[in-house]
């Protein structure tokens, strides 16, 4: 009887030295794997704004890369693609275009230091004449494209140009004062002369 007893002790022994030596084992080896972890380059991203009204892409260059991460980053696990460079093809501009054109450009030269005292006075702000400059001629750029703009979302009929014409403008003067307005509502007082 105690025999036995002394037998069935001697092998609960056995199996819990076993037991203790596979649990050493993994713990060498999770050991392993947490220095081989803290060895890897490591990317920290604190906080990302985005800010999509401040934002004008003029040209789009680059390669494009799919499925790019920091753990894979140096290995050669993502295969490069590139957008190949197309020619980008302008459309002739027509007479509406011309004439919309030519009316914007020329009310935003004679009105154009006009609308941005009246907005400064109206957010007691005070820019000096170069930053004034600046503002007009970053509108002045951006008006073709407006243009198209609303040429393709109302469309170039012949029977109403007049009318699309003059309406068209009139979005144009609207959009240039709302831009001006945010601008100078939304830009920080140490940008200013005061």
């Amino acid at each position: 009887m105690w025999h036995d007893y002394f037998k069935q002790l001697e092998a609960y022994l056995k199996w819990q030295q076993q037991k203790m030596q596979s649990l050493e084992q993994a713990i060498h080896d999770l050991q392993q794997q947490y220095e081989q972890l803290k060895k890897k380059p490591r990317t920290t991203i604190e906080k990302i704004e985005y800010h999509f009204d401040q934002l004008k892409v003029e040209t789009l260059e680059g390669t494009l890369n799919i499925g790019l991460n920091p753990a894979t980053f140096g290995e050669d696990t993502i295969e490069n693609f590139a957008v190949p460079k197309t020619e980008t093809i302008i459309p002739q501009p027509t007479p509406l275009f011309r004439n919309i054109q030519t009316a914007v450009h020329s009310y935003l030269q004679e009105e154009g230091e006009h609308i941005i005292a009246r907005i400064e006075q109206t957010y007691e702000r005070s820019l000096d004449p170069t930053y004034r400059q600046f503002i007009l001629q970053d509108i002045a750029r951006q008006i073709d494209d407006r243009i198209h703009f609303y040429l393709r979302q109302y469309g170039e009929s012949e029977t109403e140009n007049e009318q699309l014409q003059q309406n068209i403008i009139a979005y144009l003067k609207r959009d240039i004062e709302h831009s001006i307005e945010t601008f100078l509502k939304h830009l920080p007082r140490e940008e200013t002369n005061e």
